[in-house]
């Protein structure tokens, strides 16, 4: 019989997630942001390095004040611009949310979603941006680690997505071939790996984020045991163990 050390066992990381916001309202900008911090519980058997959680955080901080401070810049340069040339000014808003979509396993998941207006007629900004982490070594998860060794992960996430797309063709650009690469976008959730794409990337843009979930319960060959937790994961997780 396997001991629990030869396994990963399935738990839920047990770490204290601090909701942070900050909204103010200045000459025709008005933002609205909420982020993540993360720390540790008090207790004795989870811990995560601190510095790793610290990075994680700062990261996530830092993405979402550049994207507003980006849009506060084009603010001004366009409004100077306007005032210039006898044009009317516009109104920006900003936001950004977050959620945690996978914990577990010393694994974190987590979404951010930036999103900026520029007045009624003006551009706007629709961005996803994920933040997927190996809380053991402070690691980025890639789609390698997702899969089990010697799985073609490109090939068959390029198969599935291509599928999806030749089902509701005239969702999407005409004749678009997808081309999955090594960084390709993706978010984990308790039970599949989500796939998407940018704004106008392969779809119109009032489609919005194109996204694809490949469920781990249709792919538990492929996947590695760390994910996610089944009777028959149990059993591999001593031969699959990685990263």
């Amino acid at each position: 019989m396997a001991s629990s050390q030869d396994m990963w066992s399935c738990i839920y990381n047990l770490l204290f997630t601090q909701f942070n916001q900050d909204f103010g309202v200045e000459n025709l900008f008005r933002y609205n942001l909420q982020y993540p911090v993360f720390y540790n519980l008090q207790n004795n058997y989870f811990r995560v390095d601190p510095e790793i959680l610290n990075n994680i955080s700062s990261t996530i901080k830092t993405d979402v004040y550049d994207f507003r401070d980006g849009l506060l810049e084009e603010k001004n340069d366009y409004n100077n611009s306007s005032a210039q040339n006898a044009l009317p000014k516009r109104n920006y808003t900003v936001t950004s949310n977050y959620a945690v979509t996978f914990s577990k396993n010393h694994i974190l998941s987590v979404i951010l979603d930036l999103r900026g207006n520029a007045g009624t007629y003006g551009p706007r900004y629709d961005e996803l941006n994920n933040y997927n982490y190996d809380l053991l070594k402070g690691n980025i998860i890639t789609l390698k680690n997702i899969f089990n060794e010697g799985v073609d992960y490109i090939r068959l996430i390029t198969d599935y997505v291509t599928n999806k797309i030749n089902q509701n063709k005239d969702l999407y650009y005409p004749n678009i071939t997808v081309e999955i690469p090594n960084d390709q976008a993706f978010y984990l959730t308790d039970d599949g790996i989500v796939i998407y794409f940018g704004v106008d990337e392969i779809a119109p843009e009032e489609f919005g984020i194109p996204m694809f979930k490949l469920n781990f319960n249709n792919f538990a060959p492929y996947i590695n045991t760390r994910l996610y937790c089944s009777a028959q994961n149990l059993s591999r997780r001593k031969l699959h163990r990685r990263f």
